[in-house]
């Protein structure tokens, strides 16, 4: 599979030098698409990158977006400047995980936290209708050690099929801006019959939210929250707002009033339209998880 590499940074020159050189070490033959986000003063160029300027800061989606234009083969990389590989072996065991499952459109790496815990080894919908983080914040361990499909693929380390990204509408809603993202294009890659799965790798290290902590928290909930339901909004059908969704009102209710936010949707006429070809009910055969009560008061307290 030919590959390339995306990689979105708002500032943070010396994390992106040090995520770029990973790349351009252990995977000299990808093609890395870097997009400087509107960043003030702009980033030095890096050598060995197509080199993408945004005009302004367009969100982590829209940034994304600008530099998916410029990437080509059949893979695509989703790596975060906050991200480094230790070895190529992590992208390589993506890469065939998805050589042998032409059904499967995204494959995310594990990723490890700097205290040593994992990041969330994908995400999966609860009977609330909110994401379950899997492993997130627990050491590694038996459930970090095999595959699993997952509703979406954490985009801080994922490798996404070209062509079935183009099948389900695209990559990011461009004015989604940052957050959610990646949760929407799982679930329209599942609607249009490809899967998302959760595969063990030698770990990526993530300093999970860099760009996060430099924000208002209000401003970072806002959107998260927004974003959600506009992507429930576009792409639930009866059956799921039937089950999930007086819970998934409630319990976002519930989160805007502890952040004291007004979460707003999106405009209709900027969503990607994907084909669904995939029943709800399949669906949530794959993706539905029930954690224990306590993690729901995790994700409350939760802090970007």
């Amino acid at each position: 599979m030919t590959l390339s590499v995306l990689i979105v940074s708002w500032g943070q020159a010396a994390r992106l030098a040090a995520c770029v050189g990973a790349v351009r070490r252990f995977l000299p033959g990808a093609r890395t698409v870097v997009v400087d986000n509107g960043s003030a003063p702009p980033l030095t160029p890096l050598p060995g990158c197509d080199w993408v300027r945004a005009p302004r800061n367009l969100g982590y989606a829209g940034g994304c977006a600008l530099g998916w234009a410029r990437c080509a083969g059949e893979a695509v990389l989703l790596l975060n400047n906050d991200a480094l590989l230790p070895s190529a072996e992590p992208v390589e065991t993506l890469l065939a995980f998805l050589a042998a499952h032409p059904r499967v459109a995204a494959a995310q790496a594990t990723l490890l936290l700097p205290d040593g815990t994992l990041d969330a080894c994908g995400e999966s919908l609860t009977p609330l209708g909110l994401l379950f983080h899997h492993g997130y914040r627990r050491p590694p361990g038996p459930h970090a050690a095999r595959a699993y499909p997952v509703l979406a693929a954490k985009a801080a380390c994922a490798l996404v099929r070209r062509a079935a990204v183009e099948d389900a509408g695209g990559l990011f809603r461009p004015d989604a801006f940052c957050y959610y993202e990646d949760i929407d294009l799982g679930h329209r890659l599942w609607l249009a019959g490809w899967e998302c799965w959760y595969v063990p790798t030698r770990p990526v290290l993530h300093d999970e939210a860099t760009t996060a902590r430099t924000l208002p928290a209000r401003d970072v909930w806002r959107r998260y929250l927004g974003n959600m339901l506009t992507s429930a909004r576009d792409l639930w059908g009866w059956r799921l707002w039937l089950t999930l969704g007086a819970p998934f009102l409630c319990a976002l209710a519930l989160a805007a009033l502890r952040h004291r936010v007004w979460p707003r949707t999106l405009p209709r006429a900027g969503r990607l339209v994907c084909p669904r070809r995939r029943a709800e009910r399949d669906l949530l055969r794959h993706v539905l998880a029930h954690p224990p009560p306590a993690y729901y008061l995790a994700l409350v307290t939760r802090r970007f």
